[in-house]
């Protein structure tokens, strides 16, 4: 189980040594331009959350089926199902069904690798106060593509020929226009760096945007420190590779929670109301098109919020704090929305339908304030650095298979019971709240290199020995300048 007292004491280790930047990020230059750098890769998340509300509109959108001429639930969910092993949508440029399915596979590798690298550089760049927030408000992007297609798909239905779908689907690329003189821009990860030998330069980055400029600053040099030496540790136990991640007893450990966080995230229930928001809408009664695009756009702005204020409380109240209470509101939630559509079955009422509606807004802020932010950081940091690619990389692929399967499965399953299928959604988030309440560890107050102490014991005393070195280093370089200026006032 790790090292079990390590985290009561390396907790906040950088906030016991000083800091050469504002308490308050916007009024430092630093961490302003850092922050703005930084937008660069958090962009990427933007393309992942386009898919999941374009498939939406689409299903409310009939000349989409008709153009394309989708015939069978099988096959609806087979088309959704693709972009799982995707994430580029360029398919507004095909006619037919097989070029539609065909490019949302192909061009999808692309997106997953980018969210790879994207998400590691984000939580690798970040100043250490600000990580969690900065890191969890990257997957918070997922929703600002999303508003933009649910809106222009709700305009585009007033136009009478295929651009009516193939519109929102072409505007995904404004994004992308926008992202990548911003990645031009940003610079690279001080641990990748330090692992490649580049010890210098790793070092000025986290100087110029962690300390604006000041290589003796005292946190500069703890995570300097750190990185070195857990580098160091890493290399020693030849973690370095794919089997590292189930080598040692901590690491199995953590590949096993991430496959866990990875499939939690896609099935407790989120994936069949975005995906099929239209569909239903439609067993409780909306079945015109502008009521259902309206509908959508204005969940995509509240999912946005919420998923802002979940990644702003990352650090005050956790992270499994946040996750738990996020699987519990959505149990709850999903209970009165199964009991809801049971009695719209039966008697149809209209405000009854109303009440669905309302239960499933508030089923996705409960899942945003958690399952949306917080997965890919907490990921980042269970991760050891030097593997910490193949623990977002497996992380990202658990979460295409299990999206990939509930995509294909769902629509049939929908068509064959309805609303009861939703319970065995509720069963599943019974299962993820009692693993997440037994199992996993809190990561929130420590640094990356001092999440480590909590599976490994090394990793611990490296924090210990890097806090009291950054110390000592700052204090030779406080005396050293006192030396230079007692030289120059003789001199003068």
């Amino acid at each position: 189980m790790g090292c079990p007292n390590s985290p009561l004491v390396v907790a906040n280790a950088f906030s016991r040594v000083n800091n050469n930047c504002h308490p308050v990020w916007y009024k430092d230059s630093g961490l302003r331009t850092l922050n703005f750098l930084l937008l660069g890769p958090m962009l990427s998340s933007v393309g992942f959350g386009y898919d999941a509300v374009m498939i939406s509109g689409l299903l409310a959108n009939n000349m989409w089926f008709k153009d394309l001429h989708v015939p069978s639930t099988t096959v609806l969910g087979a088309i959704i199902a693709a972009n799982s092993f995707g994430a580029v949508h360029w398919t507004a440029l095909v006619t037919n069904l097989g070029g539609f399915i065909g490019t949302r596979v192909i061009l999808g590798f692309v997106g997953t690798g980018v969210k790879v690298a994207s998400s590691i550089l984000v939580a690798e760049l970040a100043h250490p106060r600000q990580r969690a927030p900065i890191t969890s408000l990257w997957f918070t992007f997922f929703y600002v593509r999303g508003i933009t297609v649910a809106w222009t798909a709700y305009g585009a239905l007033n136009i009478k020929n295929s651009w009516t779908w193939r519109l929102p689907v072409v505007l995904q690329a404004l994004w992308n226009v926008i992202q990548l003189p911003i990645l031009l821009l940003c610079p690279e990860s001080p641990r990748w760096l330090a692992m490649k030998g580049r010890n210098d330069e790793a070092k000025q980055i986290l100087a110029k945007y962690h300390a604006n400029g000041d290589l003796d600053d005292e946190l500069v040099n703890l995570e300097y420190n750190e990185i070195l030496e857990t580098i160091a540790a890493d290399t020693n136990r030849e973690s370095n590779s794919w089997l590292a991640m189930i080598k040692t007893k901590s690491n199995t450990r953590r590949t096993l929670l991430v496959i866990f966080i990875g499939l939690s995230t896609q099935w407790v229930g989120n994936g069949i109301v975005s995906y099929y928001f239209a569909p239903i809408l439609e067993t409780v009664g909306i079945t015109s098109e502008k009521q259902q695009q309206g509908i959508n756009g204005g969940l995509q702005i509240f999912n946005w919020l919420m998923a802002i204020a979940g990644a702003l409380f990352s650090e005050r109240l956790g992270r499994k704090t946040l996750l738990l209470a996020s699987a519990i509101g959505m149990l709850i939630l999903m209970i009165l929305v199964t009991a809801l559509s049971a009695v719209y079955s039966k008697n149809e009422s209209a405000a009854t339908g109303k009440a669905v509606i309302v239960f499933l807004f508030l089923f996705f802020g409960s899942y945003d304030i958690g399952f949306s932010p917080i997965p890919p950081l907490y990921v980042a940091e269970i991760a050891p650095s030097s593997i910490r690619a193949n623990y977002i990389s497996l992380y990202w692929l658990t979460t295409a298979i299990a999206l990939s399967f509930k995509q294909f499965v769902n629509p049939i399953a929908l068509a064959a019971i309805a609303w009861r299928y939703y319970f065995i959604y509720i069963a599943v988030l019974v299962f993820v709240i009692f693993i997440l309440a037994l199992f996993a560890p809190e990561t929130k107050g420590l640094t990356l290199e001092e999440v480590q102490g909590l599976f490994d014991d090394d990793a611990a005393a490296v924090t210990l020995h890097a806090v009291e070195l950054a110390k000592q280093q700052h204090k030779e370089s406080e005396k050293e300048q006192a030396w230079v200026e007692t030289k120059e006032n003789v001199s003068a």
